[in-house]
């Protein structure tokens, strides 16, 4: 019998059919090409984010460890200076030893530098009465300081205005009462330096040029063994370059008798009352480095014997990273009679 049956397909219809398939798999490979490749970059991101993580964590406990180390070197420092009968705090101690890129194992690595808060002048002493008076003595300290670092001396009775206390407290008093939006002024002293940027009329240029000779924690002493040239000069119109270097190049002073003598009984009896040999305040400047990661990190330390207290911490962005980078790369080098290496617990040390 015969058998119904489909007619073969034709040539022409075999070729188109099979050219469909071929472009399908083609398709289908460039999709699949896609997605793994969406997949590839996806998996990157997310391990190149996770890389960043881990090191900002490091570099972080890096710069903290930066910290614990210079509490250790700071204590090492006053205990040394007092088995030896001494009670002053000097630059060729070894808190005052920087450290650049110092390797921490397979971690990373760690700069850090401290600075004597008593080698600057407490801007909060420009007041000598809860009233907010001009004290007219360091009036005359502040005015130098500011003439020589490049800063407008106008700036310090709108600084008097801003610590002292307003006598309307129902309106923003002074020059803010006009800002906008309208602040009042502090009324009582700064607890941190950078509220100097509030102050009417200071400039960002201003801030940057004072920032290295003011602080705000200590009780108002400077510290002949530690000060710079221009806060020595500050300290009295009689101190001149020259005699601020001979300063220097006598330290470290182990009484203020011989202090006395470089500078001359006039000189001293005018700042008997301001400056000391010791210190208790310091800041601990650190950046912690990992990969290609950097974190920096400031703390303000009190040092009393054997004991120490953070009165202040901040880990801050690059603007904060900027300023400390500035301080170690213009760090003094290492005093060639000062002891590099604190005795430390066993893994690591604040000097190299």
């Amino acid at each position: 019998m015969w058998k119904l049956s489909s007619p073969p397909d034709p040539p022409g219809n075999r070729r188109e059919a099979r050219g469909f398939v071929l472009v399908l798999v083609l398709f289908m490979i460039l999709l699949l090409t896609l997605l793994v490749t969406r997949f590839t970059v996806k998996t990157r991101f997310f391990l190149r984010q996770t890389e960043i993580y881990a090191h900002s964590v490091s570099a972080l406990y890096l710069a903290r460890a930066a910290v614990s180390i210079a509490k250790v070197a700071l204590v090492e420092s006053t205990q040394m200076a007092s088995q030896n009968g001494l009670n002053i705090i000097s630059t060729n101690q070894p808190w005052a030893t920087p450290i650049i890129n110092y390797p921490v194992a397979d971690a990373g690595y760690v700069s850090g530098l401290i600075e004597d808060e008593a080698s600057k002048f407490n801007i909060n002493m420009l007041t000598g009465t809860p009233g907010g008076a001009i004290d007219p003595h360091r009036l005359i300290q502040f005015t130098r300081l500011f003439t020589l670092a490049g800063a407008n001396p106008a700036l310090l009775p709108l600084i008097s205005q801003w610590v002292t206390p307003a006598p309307n407290m129902t309106g923003p008093p002074g020059p803010y009462g006009g800002f906008t939006p309208p602040y009042r002024n502090r009324g009582g002293p700064m607890d941190v330096l950078s509220e100097l940027h509030q102050i009417a009329g200071m400039t960002e240029a201003s801030y940057q040029a004072l920032a290295p000779y003011l602080t705000v924690y200590t009780p108002g002493q400077i510290n002949v063994n530690t000060a710079s040239s221009l806060v020595l000069q500050a300290l009295d119109p009689g101190i001149t370059p020259a005699m601020a270097q001979e300063i220097i190049a006598q330290r470290p002073f182990l009484t203020l008798s011989r202090f006395q003598g470089v500078v001359g009984p006039a000189i001293f009896s005018d700042i008997s009352g301001d400056v000391t040999l010791t210190s208790q305040i310091f800041s601990v400047n650190a950046v912690g480095i990992a990969g290609d990661t950097k974190l920096a990190l400031r703390a303000v330390l009190s040092v009393n014997g054997m004991q120490t207290q953070t009165l202040s911490y901040r880990v801050g962005g690059n603007r904060l990273l900027y300023q400390i980078d500035a301080l170690l790369k213009n760090a003094p080098p290492p005093s060639e009679n000062a002891p590099l290496i604190p005795t430390l617990p066993a893994g690591g040390g604040f000097s190299p």
